[in-house]
Parts: structure tokens; C-alpha cells; sequence
């Protein structure tokens, strides 16, 4: 007698979910739930999956100043020599090179165990760190020759690094920084990205400008697709789909507004605002 009313009880509460799960799978509003969850749920994957990218990689980039080109100087009774020779052409560039990646980078990570900047010609005159992010990384110049300037540091957390003058008297662009990252990717030259923007530099451009309205636009849509798909009355509660809709673009915005910084370092890879 009490296995019975144990078993009765068991197959009534049995079938009140089975009627509950009944009842929410015909519910449309359940079913938008549902599908605005899922959307939910696959971009904050994607957002995850970009801060989460652990990777190790340096940038470079840099900023000339022609002093003298061939023999004419800005001053005229100025005289300038080094090593008791006069200089045809002179060039200040300050160097930065910094962590664009996620992870620590060390100086053991460094196959040389060093930065090394060179040259194809016999023109460094001199070399001398004048910024960076933080003195623990002890960035200094290990060794200095007229055709390459060798670098050390510590370490360089993510977004960190080293703003180096260098006084030259051939062109920037024969210079060139050498290294290789155990495990890292190679060094990313920021000039040669400039060089060679063309096309790419304006779809970028297009990119910033345009994707916070792609986004919203893309809220919008996916919410009149997925309520025309899981058979919504869209045409009956088109003021509630269209209220749903802007509350999903306005959350995407927000989500990316929260990325923006992260994703223009992966796609511009911008000079710390510490090394300027």
C-alpha cells in the first residue's frame, strides 16, 4: 500500500513537469528567451576567447627626425662632428618596442637573450633608453657598435616596454630589429604595416567607423530572424520585438565598447601611452 502511494506520487510529480516542459516548449516568448540566451551565450564565448588568447609578441615601431641631409644644416654656422669627422647627414629616431602580447615576456624568452637594432651600414653614433613603462623592467644597452646597438631587460608585462633615441646618419629605413621569441610569433614591425596599408589601411578605417553601427544593426536583425524562426507572432508583437531587438544591439554595443581597446590592440597594436 505505501509502495503504491510512493509510485503515485513519483508518477504525478512526473507529470506535472512533463506538462510544465509541455507548456514552455509551446510558449513563444519562452522560445525568444531561449534564443536571445543562445546569442548571449556565443558572443560572450568570442569575447572570452579574445581576452583569453595568451600569446607572446613584440612590436616595434618608430619616429624620425632628419637633423642634416647631405651636408645641409638647418643652422648655418652650426658645425657638427663626430670622431673628428664632419656629418653629411644626421637622423634622430626614437625606437619603441614594446609587449603587444598577453603573457610575460622575459628575457630568457628571447633566443640571444637580448633585442638586438641593426644597421646596413657603419651609421650608429649613439644610443640611449629614455623612457619606459616601468623601472623594474631595467631596460638598458648592453653593447654598442656603429652597425648594431644590443638591448636588455627583465621582463615586459603585457603593454610594457622601451622608448630608445638613436642618433644615425644613414636612413630609418635600413634600420631593423632583430629576435626571435621562443614559443612567441615573430617581431611585428608596425613601419612596415604603415608602408603597405593601402587598401587594408582604408577597410580599417571603415571598420571603426562602421562596426558600432554593425553591431546594433546585427542585435536587430538576429532577433527578427530568430523570432520569425521559432514561429513568433512578429507582425501581432512587432512593438515587443522591435523594444527586444533594441536592447540586444544596446547590450552588443556596450559589450563592445567594453573590447574596443583590446580589439584595436589586435588590430592597430598602438604605441603605450607611457613611451610617448
Amino acid at each position: 500500500m505505501l509502495f503504491k502511494v510512493i509510485k503515485n506520487k513519483i508518477m504525478y510529480g512526473v507529470r506535472v513537469r512533463l506538462k510544465l516542459m509541455e507548456k514552455l516548449m509551446s510558449n513563444q516568448y519562452a522560445w525568444s528567451v531561449l534564443s536571445l540566451c543562445t546569442i548571449f551565450s556565443l558572443i560572450f564565448a568570442i569575447y572570452t576567447w579574445i581576452v583569453g588568447r595568451k600569446t607572446k609578441e613584440i612590436s616595434v615601431d618608430y619616429f624620425s627626425n632628419e637633423i642634416i641631409k647631405q651636408g645641409k644644416n638647418p643652422i648655418s654656422k652650426l658645425n657638427i662632428e663626430f670622431d673628428g669627422k664632419s656629418i653629411q647627414d644626421l637622423t634622430s629616431t626614437i625606437f619603441y618596442i614594446w609587449n603587444s602580447g598577453s603573457e610575460v615576456i622575459n628575457h630568457d624568452d628571447l633566443v640571444e637573450k637580448s633585442l638586438k637594432i641593426k644597421c646596413k651600414s657603419e651609421s650608429f653614433l649613439d644610443a640611449q633608453v629614455i623612457r619606459q613603462s616601468d623601472d623594474s623592467n631595467n631596460f638598458s644597452v648592453l653593447n654598442f657598435t656603429s652597425t648594431y646597438i644590443e638591448l636588455i631587460f627583465d621582463y615586459m608585462d603585457s603593454g610594457e616596454g622601451v622608448s630608445l633615441q638613436i642618433l644615425h646618419t644613414e636612413s630609418s629605413d635600413d634600420l631593423f630589429v632583430n629576435c626571435k621569441i621562443k614559443g612567441g610569433r615573430p617581431i611585428r614591425n608596425c613601419i612596415e604595416l604603415k608602408k603597405n596599408k593601402g587598401i587594408r589601411g582604408i577597410w580599417r578605417s571603415c571598420f571603426d567607423e562602421l562596426f558600432p553601427m554593425l553591431i546594433v544593426a546585427l542585435g536587430f536583425c538576429c532577433t527578427i530572424v530568430v523570432s520569425q524562426f521559432v514561429g513568433f507572432p512578429y507582425k501581432e508583437y512587432k512593438t515587443f520585438v522591435f523594444i527586444v531587438s533594441i536592447v540586444v544591439g544596446v547590450i552588443l554595443f556596450v559589450l563592445y565598447l567594453k573590447m574596443k581597446k583590446k580589439v584595436k590592440n589586435v588590430l592597430h597594436r598602438t604605441i603605450p601611452n607611457e613611451l610617448r
